[in-house]
């Protein structure tokens, strides 16, 4: 067999080079093209592109690379062991493939984008950038060009490969530094948005990732730790690592800490990750309650407009739980306060029930929390029941889904419950909330019910399709109509979608209202930020 194979090859010159031309050079040509390696054109002229061509082949099959076409290439191109590459992807192609290439982009940090499938301008800048990268790393065989060609699949698929230019540094700025961030990120050591620059809180993290993947905790990062970083088995962070937090900043640190305020009853709104006056009244409580019980911690908790990286560790490692005594029907004060804040957070209260005093709603909710939380159901928050009410793994009422709107973002998170009881996202939808202020932020329970299949607001005579009520007269429901038939929708509602446009509801698309009015009865939890 080995003798057919090599008395069937082509009878070629001794050597091919740059400049060579002809039908050897045609039918080499051909070949590469036909395993991969060649995307430029077929023409028997052996070019720059025919060049490059054959250093990838070389380098991809472990011959030396000189772009060259000597015995040995001649031979490994044509025999039956030659590798052959997966098929390329431009800009405009879509599918499974595209995902894939998305999904290794985003690993190795040079996509943020979700991997949806649609080869669009992020992903071309992201394949722009690594091939950038590749040729810095010494491939000059390698074409920048935006198109994902086979050359350039089969490197970035490699998992063996290392992506290590040169060691990063405290000061460094630049590009790979971004792509380091953005992978700590990914493994939950980094809060916050990656940029390009090394500084003390990226050092910190570093050392944190190198105490996890078992390197010297030097700080720098340098191949061992970059190879690690990107490897399939990289550590995953139990906890990112704490910096100082100010009013106005954002990010998985502040919404930590307002998890944390929400769960001693301090916070009565959804963690959002926006450090606003909520967050800093939560935090004056929960001074005032540390202080009043004779907390050594207190003092690390005075400053309401920040919170230093010791108070987030303490809050992440220190149980604040006090009790004071049972709380049970017609007690009043800052006790129940603090519960009842405690039971608008898990859903169990609507917002018009905390009104400091523990009345038939506050002691059913007591009771249904107790029932869903395994203990016994007095109506009474006995020590027991406070301590679970006050804990991180205190059992909320869950509905099949919830709801979130985000005005800032103009959209609503659809949740639903997965087979762990645990919340993950279903789907998201584009939205008008309302202008200014008129779409009230909250959580709404026991008003969340759906309203109509055709809804008409006498008050601006239009109708819209699918209503759910959210609380009051502030409802989810379709783009605006002039009578109740397709036919006389108002173009002008559908363009707004994504801005401020409604006096308070939030409108969506037909199949969006639609969905909601179909899926979620009455109850079904609703969050507005």
């Amino acid at each position: 067999m080995l003798f057919l194979t090599l008395a069937s090859l082509p009878a070629f010159a001794d050597e091919l080079v740059e400049g060579a031309r002809g039908e050897e050079v045609e039918r080499f040509q051909q070949r590469l093209a036909d395993l991969g390696y060649l995307d430029g054109s077929v023409d028997g002229i052996f070019g720059k592109q025919t060049t490059e061509a054959v250093s990838a082949f070389q380098d991809l099959n472990g011959l030396t690379v000189t772009g060259l076409v000597d015995a040995d290439t001649r031979k490994a191109v044509f025999g039956a062991q030659a590798r052959s590459l997966r098929v390329s992807y431009a800009r405009g192609d879509e599918g499974d493939g595209v995902r894939l290439l998305q999904e290794r982009l985003v690993f190795l940090g040079f996509l943020t984008d979700d991997a949806d499938g649609q080869y669009g301008k992020n992903t071309q800048s992201a394949v722009e950038d690594y091939q950038e990268h590749l040729v810095a790393q010494g491939l000059t065989w390698v074409r920048v060009t935006g198109t994902a060609t086979s050359v350039t699949q089969e490197y970035l698929f490699d998992e063996s490969r290392s992506t290590y230019l040169y060691d990063l540094h405290l000061t460094d700025e630049d590009a790979e530094v971004r792509r380091l961030e953005r992978r700590l990120h990914a493994l939950g050591y980094l809060d916050g948005e990656s940029d390009s620059v090394f500084d003390s809180y990226t050092e910190s993290v570093v050392r944190a990732f190198q105490q996890a993947a078992g390197l010297d905790a030097t700080g720098v990062a340098d191949r061992a730790t970059i190879d690690a970083a990107f490897s399939t088995d990289a550590p995953v962070a139990e906890r990112f690592v704490a910096h100082d937090i100010y009013s106005g900043d954002e990010g998985e640190a502040v919404t930590a800490v307002q998890r944390a305020m929400a769960q001693y009853g301090m916070l009565a709104a959804e963690p959002d990750g926006v450090y606003g006056s909520d967050t800093e009244e939560a935090l004056e409580r929960f001074y005032d309650h540390l202080f009043e019980n004779g907390s050594p911690y207190a003092e690390n908790f005075a400053m309401y407009d920040g919170v230093s990286a010791s108070a987030q560790d303490l809050l992440a490692t220190e149980d604040f739980f006090f009790y004071h005594g049972d709380i049970e029907h017609g007690d009043t004060g800052e006790d129940v306060e603090r519960l009842q804040r405690r039971l608008y957070t898990l859903y169990y209260i609507s917002k018009g029930v905390m009104d400091g005093k523990v009345g038939d709603k506050t002691e059913a909710a007591i009771r249904e929390f107790q029932k869903n939380n395994r203990l016994e159901e007095t109506g009474v928050a006995d020590e027991e029941t406070q301590r679970a009410l006050f804990s991180a793994n205190a059992v909320a009422k869950n509905t099949k889904y919830k709801l979130v709107v985000r005005i800032s973002e103009q959209r609503v998170y659809v949740y639903g419950l997965n087979s762990f009881g645990e919340y993950e996202l279903d789907r998201d939808f584009i939205c008008s909330t309302g202008l200014g202020n008129s779409t009230p932020p909250g959580i709404y329970t026991t008003s969340t019910e759906p309203l109509s299949r055709w809804q008409y607001f006498q008050k601006f005579k239009c109708w819209a399709q699918y209503s759910f009520r959210i609380t009051g007269d502030i409802w989810f429901h379709s783009v605006l109509y002039d009578a109740p038939d397709t036919s006389t929708l108002r173009y002008g509602s559908v363009y707004a979608l994504g801005q401020k446009a409604s006096h308070g509801c939030v409108r969506l698309r037909v199949e969006d209202a639609k969905w909601i009015y179909e899926n979620c009865g009455d109850g079904t939890i609703v969050v507005v930020q």
